[in-house]
């Protein structure tokens, strides 16, 4: 018969499909990307039908209407705010991060675990706010709903937290990829925005690449081909090498309003704290201001970068594009509080999209001001080059992700003629406005995200098999018609080992001693009761070709100190694999790498030997009342061993280690060896003795 196994809800065909990590990497990826691109072409229909209805109706992207009295202006976004805040209030569990930054602090701080639900409902609300004229963003929400479906996909199809970390990840990627159409740009920034510091997180990358690639053909699928976010791109090319300058101003620009940006995010959230207004009504309040801002400035409502599009064009108005300078930059701080107080006040939708149309009004703003100081001096083309990559500079520096806007930016404009302007700005403002990020719930590197608290050891353990520690010759095995008595006898005197039932080469079984020995004293005629009666047949066995990391989450399901191993036909009884060997393997694999990393950094050994030297005072210090100080080598003693100075004759102390000019603590010292004059001597005398000898002085 075959081994028993937990229980899966996977059907069996699904589960061969699955049954290597590539393969199931590849699957679970496609599947992720698929149902992302149906989500993020469904969330862009609503906006598509709801923008024109609203706030579309009223609304303009031209640069010559504004100051205008519009109730509608003034109070669709409240309205928008409203629904927002009470759909997320008494629709949707409270959560520590709003748009991106949710993702980011499930994927650090909680499990991977994002409500599908719940992101659902946001996206939803999310189309209401941009539908109504609010300033927020649809791509956060849609990339945030899209990683909610990696880690529900992922979760039903019974993985892990690795697992659902990594499709959480995919997920964003997908949703990024599909809403911008940029499928490289989406799996870069799904893997990189989760840090501060230009770092990626590598195992995601793959599932990214392809989920993020079907996403995009799925979403593309439906209308969107021969489409790009931005039209008009392909000539824009970077032609002279005096070009840079204008570009490194806008780098210094991009930096500056992620600043100001930063500051506004936070005033606002602390705004928000303060007040003492219900939370289902703050969204509202801010769409009430922001309505009042876009009387002014009506452009800040604009979510589908029209305006972006017409100053790329030089389109906005009849008046010459260096005219708009000081408009372009009142356009960039009404943005910037608009959208604050919206995120301030825990409204649905996100920051991804208002950065991008910050960064592209900051361009313009760039160019235009170039224009008015120096006249002549910025050609069109270049004007038009400065709004995209403005838009790569501001992402770059609010969001920290450098390479991902690069490339997202590259993607948008549909060629690489812009790619060393797009390097020069992208790294120079994230080097400038980096510790300006919009993010807090970003960690610096990987090495300080809980998610990866022990990954070296992990990653060990996954590179072992089973076999590698496999004992085959397990003396304690039994067959299931055994009878009790017949059982007992084969536990040797004084010991508690773990029963393996096999029947037929095949393991069906295990009963542990302390089961046994209660059944023996509990039954009435226990010589009628066999093995299979009282045999544990739901415990995980192991395979052969099984990880180690894989056996120690089976020790722990299972709460024993043994688990029996079957060949990899899954059927025949291979030996048994005990935890204590586990311990064993790993403490040898962590002294090892200690011991090269020693060898490769010598600063090191002072640290292990202060921590050698605390944990032998610590011992000392449990069980004596003695005093343990350093030492310097009397003058007397050097160039003898231990064994010939007789320290505890001659100067009344116990010498315990010996500090080498090296720094090398030898603990416990060796009596043979030649004492010199540069080593330092570890003692422990009793605290009620005096001094001993002059000759021995502390050292610091």
């Amino acid at each position: 018969m075959d081994a028993p196994s937990h229980r899966s809800p996977i059907p069996w065909p699904l589960l061969r499909l699955l049954g290597t990590r590539w393969s199931r990497t590849l699957f679970l990826s496609i599947v992720v990307g698929l149902l992302s691109g149906l989500a993020a072409r469904a969330l862009e229909s609503l906006v598509d039908q709801g923008f024109p209805r609203l706030i579309g109706r009223l609304q303009t992207t031209t640069a010559e209407s504004r100051l205008e009295l519009r109730f509608g202006v003034l109070l669709l976004p409240m309205l928008g705010g409203l629904a927002s805040g009470l759909i997320v209030a008494f629709l949707c569990r409270p959560t520590r991060a709003h748009g991106t930054a949710v993702l980011i602090d499930a994927f650090h701080h909680g499990g991977a675990e994002l409500s599908l639900r719940d992101s659902a409902l946001k996206a939803f609300a999310a189309a209401i706010v941009i539908s109504c004229g609010g300033s927020v963003g649809k791509e956060a929400a849609i990339a945030v709903l899209c990683a909610a479906i990696g880690t529900a996909v992922s979760h039903k199809l019974g993985g892990g937290v690795r697992e659902r970390r990594r499709f959480l990840a995919a997920g964003c990627a997908a949703g990024v990829g599909a809403i911008f159409q940029t499928p490289l740009g989406g799996a870069l920034f799904a893997t990189s925005v989760l840090y501060s510091e230009p770092e990626f997180e590598v195992e995601a990358l793959m599932p990214s690449f392809i989920a993020s690639v079907t996403s995009y053909s799925t979403f593309m699928a439906f209308g969107g081909y021969g489409h790009r976010l931005l039209s008009g791109t392909e000539r824009l090319t970077f032609s002279h090498p005096l070009e840079l300058i204008p570009y490194g101003v806008l780098a210094g620009l991009c930096a500056a309003v992620s600043f100001f940006f930063f500051h506004a995010l936070r005033i606002a959230g602390s705004l928000r704290r303060r007040s003492r207004l219900p939370r289902w009504s703050t969204a509202a309040v801010a769409g009430l201001i922001g309505g009042a801002i876009a009387l002014a400035f009506p452009q800040i409502m604009d979510a589908r970068y029209r305006f972006i599009q017409g100053a790329l064009e030089g389109t906005l108005g009849q008046a010459p594009l260096e005219g708009f300078a000081l408009f372009f930059v009142f356009v960039v701080l009404a943005k910037c509080i608009a959208t604050a107080l919206m995120m301030g006040g825990e409204s649905a939708g996100g920051l991804f999209g208002p950065v991008v149309f910050i960064g592209g009004v900051v361009g313009a703003a760039t160019g235009a001001l170039l224009q008015l100081i120096l006249p002549g001096a910025i050609p069109e083309p270049l004007r038009a080059a400065l709004v995209p990559v403005g838009m790569a500079g501001v992402l770059a520096a609010s969001l920290r992700t450098p390479l991902a806007a690069i490339v997202m930016v590259t993607e948008m404009t549909g060629s690489y003629g812009l790619i060393v302007p797009l390097m020069l700005v992208s790294v120079v403002s994230y080097a400038l406005g980096h510790r300006f990020g919009v993010y807090a719930e970003q960690v610096r590197t990987p090495e300080e995200s809980p998610a990866h608290a022990g990954d070296s050891v992990r990653s060990w353990l996954e590179s072992r098999q089973v076999a590698s520690l496999l004992q085959t010759d397990w003396p304690h095995v039994t067959h299931p018609r055994a009878t009790l008595p017949e059982t007992l006898a084969k536990i040797p005197p004084g010991t508690q080992p773990i029963l393996i039932v096999v029947e037929q080469g095949a393991v069906v079984g295990f009963i542990s001693t302390a089961e046994l020995l209660a059944v023996a004293e509990l039954a009435d005629g226990h010589k009628n009761i066999v093995a299979a009666d009282i045999m544990n047949s739901g415990s995980p066995w192991l395979r052969q070709n099984d990880h180690l990391y894989t056996a120690l989450e089976r020790f722990r399901q299972a709460g024993v100190d043994v688990l029996p191993v079957v060949a990899r036909d899954g059927r025949s009884f291979a030996g048994v694999l005990e935890r204590a060997a586990m311990l064993r393997e790993m403490r040898q694999h962590v002294a090892s790498r200690s011991a090269a990393a020693l060898r490769e950094h010598a600063a090191f050994s002072t640290l292990a030997n202060d921590v050698q030297l605390d944990d032998l005072m610590a011992m000392l210090s449990q069980r004596s009342a003695d005093s343990v100080v350093r030492m310097r080598v009397p003058s007397e003693a050097v160039g003898l061993s231990l064994r010939e100075a007789d320290f505890r004759r001659r100067f009344g102390v116990y010498v315990i280690g010996i500090e080498t000019r090296e720094g090398t603590l030898l603990a416990p010292p060796d009596p043979q060896r030649p004492l010199a004059g540069e080593d330092v001597l570890v003692v422990m005398r009793k605290r009620q003795d005096k001094e001993p000898a002059a000759a021995i002085h502390e050292t610091p």
